[in-house]
């Protein structure tokens, strides 16, 4: 496979796609705040919440197949973990901090933020953070020890098949750990998403020749808009969720795999929201509380916002991607470099052989 191959462009694509959907649902729902009420169905402001979903999936997919590259040898644990750690880390402490100092100069008088949150939001632990989309950053993490741990078995299928199978079992043991929050984190079932991302890996991996049905995906599609139509809400952490996105969100992936590099400024604008999709849906939070601020304090939340939520949407990417270009990548660049360089042995001393 060449390296235009490896780099799946399709699933950056669907990444932009997951990080908007999200500022959709959240734009949408703000909106509904304002004295015009709500402008938009119940079930299109819904289901942008999938979007999620589809980043679990593909999670699930990618640390299978970047821990496995052929021809060389697996990750090993600790490996895999200084990389997940230092991709998700940086920025989510950054805009923490973020929310922190706007809570402590009088702002977000709402939201109770004491020890036991900071703490959690340090550590990406179950239980109330700082930011409130960063429930979705502790079950990354979840899945990631869990894949770290199976990964010492050093093989494909083993680590894989491990991983699902602790990740069930979390779900069926988790119930009797006696802390509430970390039972109802262990036990829910939307981890069976990233699951679902693994069995994808295997399959694309074990075939020379990936074909897949279009048509697959854009069934995936149709039924993550349908689905809350005919569900109250979804949007939870329950089987409901798994079923009615995450299955749908797997359909999708699969039909993204073999998709072809952009050669137009449009797609190539595509993959660039993909790449700054984790810095979109963390930066997004502050457009949305300055968006907020103006429906309750400004004339903005008098008039009907089917104007004002498409230029919120648009804000929140740019913020996002001028975020990724000018803080997300020169900090990953600067712990990457400071990684290759704890790797290097140290230099001989004069006059001495290597041995």
């Amino acid at each position: 496979m060449d390296q235009q191959d490896r780099e799946l462009y399709g699933l950056q694509i669907l990444r932009a796609i997951a990080a908007s959907g999200v500022v959709i649902r959240h734009t949408l729902d703000m909106s509904d705040g304002s004295e015009a009420g709500r402008f938009s169905p119940a079930w299109m402001t819904t289901f942008g919440a999938a979007g999620v979903d589809l980043f679990f999936v593909i999670s699930g997919f990618i640390m299978v197949y970047v821990s496995f590259p052929p021809g060389r040898a697996a990750e090993t644990p600790g490996r895999f973990m200084i990389k997940r750690a230092r991709r998700i880390f940086p920025l989510y402490w950054i805009c923490s901090a973020g929310i922190l100092a706007i809570s402590l100069v009088g702002f977000l008088k709402h939201k109770n933020i004491g020890e036991f949150s900071i703490f959690n939001s340090i550590f990406l632990l179950p239980g109330d953070k700082l930011i409130f989309v960063a429930w979705t950053l502790s079950y990354e993490m979840y899945f990631y020890v869990a894949f770290a741990i199976c990964l010492i078995f050093g093989k494909l299928i083993q680590t894989s098949i491990s991983t699902v199978l602790l990740m069930i079992c979390g779900i069926v043991l988790g119930r009797w750990i006696q802390d509430s929050s970390f039972s109802e984190f262990i036990s829910s079932p939307i981890v069976l998403e990233f699951c679902f991302g693994i069995a994808i890996a295997l399959l694309f991996i074990s075939r020379s020749k990936w074909e897949y049905p279009p048509a697959l995906g854009a069934l995936g599609f149709f039924l993550i808009i349908i689905s809350p139509v005919f569900v109250s809400h979804p949007g939870d952490t329950a089987i409901l969720r798994v079923i009615a996105w995450g299955l749908p969100a797997t359909l999708i992936v699969g039909a993204f795999l073999k998709t072809k590099r952009p050669r137009s400024k449009a797609g190539r604008g595509v993959i660039l929201l993909g790449d700054a999709s984790y810095a979109i849906y963390l930066t997004h939070i502050f457009v949305m509380l300055g968006y907020g601020w103006l429906i309750k304090a400004t004339f903005v939340g008098g008039v009907s916002q089917i104007s004002f939520a498409p230029m919120i949407i648009c804000l929140c990417l740019i913020v996002g991607v001028l975020t990724h270009l000018f803080v997300e990548k020169p900090i990953l660049e600067l712990l990457r470099k400071v990684t290759i360089l704890q790797r290097r042995p140290p230099p001989l001393e004069a006059g001495s052989l290597p041995r």
